[in-house]
């Protein structure tokens, strides 16, 4: 694991929060670490600290073996997935900790590396299923979920991009990947998305099969997309086969499509992919209205099932 990796550790990790949409508010981090910082001012603990520039990043508080946790163990507390507010207050606490409990160990990483290793470790407690206590879903073969006809066909419209010119570079979103059957397009492409998904059983799926990117997975409800990211924040927003768009949800995939275009960077590329005609319309239409300019590309086949028409833009000023 990636965390255990930047430290030098060998001993298990938890993270304080139970979820990755957790992160965002801390409530339990802020919580334990007032109750650390007591502790810690009447008794030495074991503390390290990864920070980027004046920032910290990550607490781990070591946590001996006792007779309920046969093992020891890190207790991690981060606020760097946080809002400003909760951000702050996290910065606070650790600045205070540290002038009576100087960390044995101190690393400076991005905050990209960071949130990699935040993501893998959620993926991870996923897959293993410690996220989903009781959880009857069995695993399936790769050939009996994944299609190499969809992969291709994926790849099939980045040639009509390159055609164009229109290639996708930088940071890279792909919302509602599911268990990366469109992901494995882009990997073999040489491009590396953060991948977002809601259902948590095709996000184990893809984990489980070695599909989808641990470090670049996150289970997300891509309503909620400028909650957790920062306008501005990829350079290309991609979706393939969103939908089924029909009158009685298309608000909800409205809502989708202005998130994505709300977390892109100025002249960020912006594709997604659907099945038909009125469904390009409709979600192109929003699009549009959200500041993206382009076009819809009939991508039709004999098929006629999956990718058969696109959104292609850019977001403008």
């Amino acid at each position: 694991m990636l965390l255990q990796e930047l430290l030098g550790i060998n001993e298990d990790v938890y993270f304080v929060e139970e979820s990755y949409l957790a992160q965002r508010t801390i409530e339990r981090t802020l919580d334990y670490l007032k109750g650390v910082r007591r502790f810690a001012e009447a008794r030495k603990v074991r503390l390290l600290r990864v920070y980027e520039g004046k920032y910290t990043l990550g607490l781990f508080l070591f946590n001996s073996a006792d007779e309920e946790v046969p093992v020891d163990f890190w207790s991690v507390f981060t606020g760097a997935l946080a809002g400003a507010s909760s951000k702050k207050d996290f910065e606070a606490i650790t600045d205070s900790l540290f002038t009576f409990n100087v960390p044995e160990k101190e690393i400076e990483v991005s905050s990209e590396t960071w949130r990699d290793a935040v993501n893998e470790y959620y993926s991870l407690m996923l897959v293993n299923r410690n996220l989903c206590p009781g959880c009857a879903v069995k695993s399936e073969s790769y050939g009996s979920v994944f299609s190499e006809n969809r992969v291709q066909r994926v790849a099939e419209i980045f040639d009509v991009l390159q055609k164009k010119g229109i290639y996708p570079e930088g940071r890279l979103l792909e919302v509602c990947c599911g268990n990366g059957m469109s992901t494995l397009a882009l990997y073999r492409l040489g491009l590396n998305p953060l991948t977002v998904e809601i259902n948590k059983c095709t996000v184990c799926q893809g984990l489980e099969q070695g599909v989808l990117n641990p470090r670049r997975t996150v289970v997300m409800d891509a309503t909620a997309l400028s909650r957790y990211f920062e306008p501005g924040s990829f350079d290309a927003v991609m979706g393939f086969m969103l939908g089924l768009v029909y009158e009685f949800n298309k608000e909800l995939w409205i809502n989708i499509v202005r998130e994505m275009a709300s977390v892109a960077n100025e002249g960020a590329l912006m594709l997604f992919t659907v099945s038909s005609k009125p469904e390009a319309e409709i979600l192109a239409g929003t699009l549009l209205r959200s500041g993206v300019k382009g076009e819809i590309v009939d991508n039709t086949d004999s098929e006629g099932t999956y990718d058969q028409w696109f959104f292609v833009g850019r977001k403008q000023k």
